[in-house]
């Protein structure tokens, strides 16, 4: 049994190890904070929603948006519905009713810089390596928005939806944090099904080295001579 129990515990050294040293991580949470800080454009202006006129119904009319439309604070301070025409997000001034157009890469990267500014962590972004423009979906307009993707030297993304003004980042920080989890909760290959195997292989595994180590440890108690009550006796005669 002490040669099973041996085999075990070196088939299993490496990912009891990563397993407690994941564990701690997370009891830790170290950068957590800033890994998952939600950054927020600040309005150049506080909204006035007293100004916010123009109903809904109104805007549908005119046929410039389709229903549903959310109403919120644009980062330029105006109040806005936001929602889509078709397939292309749409942004439409509730005091005027009159469309706003996307941000410029000028007033895009303001808003960036606004939004760092109120972040504890802004100098962990560093500065602006590169940008590039893509598509994400915005949980304001339901549509696909131009977005300004800035890389900056402190190894951050960041999103600017030019439309809404909703900011997103993440980086590399976030990548090891999905990486000790996926660690932790044996997730070691892209294929669900084997991660699946992996873990019905390792928890009996776990529990025969649980179970041999008990049974020796409790060979070994048994094996040991009882000390006599008292101490140590006298010698006979």
């Amino acid at each position: 049994m002490r040669r099973f129990h041996r085999l075990l515990g070196t088939i299993l050294v490496l990912p009891l190890v990563l397993w407690i040293a994941t564990g701690v991580l997370f009891h830790v949470k170290h950068r957590y904070d800033e890994a998952y800080e939600a950054l927020a454009v600040p309005p150049e202006s506080a909204p006035d929603w007293s100004r916010a006129t123009v109903a809904p119904a109104d805007v549908l009319a005119t046929g410039l948006a389709d229903a549903p439309l959310t109403l919120a604070a644009h980062p330029s301070g105006r109040l806005a519905y936001f929602g889509r025409r078709g397939a292309a997000p749409v942004a439409i001034d509730a005091e005027t009713g009159a469309p706003i157009e996307p941000a410029s890469d000028g007033v895009a990267r303001r808003w960036l810089a606004a939004a760092l500014a109120r972040s504890p962590h802004a100098a962990r972004y560093g500065e602006e390596i590169g940008a590039e423009e893509a598509r994400e979906t915005s949980a304001r307009t339901g549509a696909e928005d131009p977005v300004l993707v800035v890389r900056t030297s402190g190894a951050k993304t960041v999103r600017i939806d030019r439309v809404t003004g909703e900011i997103r980042q993440s980086g590399e920080l976030n990548s090891f944090i999905d990486a000790t989890y996926a660690m932790h909760y044996l997730q070691w290959t892209p294929w669900p099904a084997l991660n699946v195997a992996l873990v019905l292989v390792a928890v009996p595994l776990v529990l025969l080295l649980a179970f041999t180590g008990a049974r020796l440890a409790l060979q070994k108690s048994a094996a040991v001579p009882a000390t006599p009550r008292g101490g140590v006796g006298r010698a006979e005669g």
